[in-house]
């Protein structure tokens, strides 16, 4: 009985063979990388000079040359749409300030300090608490410790005659600063005493 096809029944010539197939692999790779196919050397430096000596170069040659080769498309000038944008010189701490809208903050936020007017103080046993109008006649109620205006004022504190509010701002150097504003609930006139 034949097993691998070649009258060999124990399989042991099949396994020879099989060990030389990748030796043989290997040497023709070899030889094909190395340049030793054919029984020709690869050419030497000499060789390539005296091929390169032998080529003339004609004007027409060059010219012919110039002439084949691709030319490029020329590229579109650029342009630059802003549109949808962040502004890349506006910071983006003041951005996010910004980002509420004057509509969406309540009535004493939204009004300037200096457009509010004391109304009247009162004073007892819980505290105390100013009324305070906004220019368009509505009066509020506030309290030490209330937000006022849209520069982030603070109430501080409320006397029996005044009120301050602290407002933190930054200068045109960048340092940042506390300015109080004292609003007196009689104020005196200029030029009476």
């Amino acid at each position: 009985m034949n097993i691998n096809g070649h009258g060999d029944p124990s399989g042991v010539g099949l396994s020879r063979r099989v060990r030389w197939v990748p030796l043989g692999l290997f040497l023709g790779l070899w030889a094909t990388a190395t340049g030793c196919v054919g029984g020709s050397s690869p050419p030497g430096p000499s060789a390539v000079k005296q091929t390169a000596a032998k080529v003339p170069a004609t004007p027409s040659a060059v010219v012919e040359n110039k002439a084949q080769a691709p030319t490029l498309p020329t590229p579109s000038p650029y342009a630059y749409n802003p549109e949808a944008r962040r502004d890349p010189f506006r910071s983006i701490l003041v951005a996010s300030e910004m980002g509420k809208t004057l509509e969406s903050l309540p009535p004493l936020l939204r009004t300037e300090v200096g457009e509010l007017r004391l109304i009247g103080i009162v004073w007892g046993g819980m505290g105390n608490s100013a009324m305070v109008q906004t220019p368009d006649g509505k009066g509020y109620t506030i309290r030490a410790g209330t937000p006022v205006g849209p520069n982030n004022g603070t109430v501080r504190r409320i006397t029996d005659r005044y009120l301050v509010i602290e407002e933190k701002y930054t200068d045109i150097f960048g340092e940042k600063k506390v300015r109080e504003i004292k609003m007196e609930l009689h104020p005196q006139k200029e030029g009476s005493e």
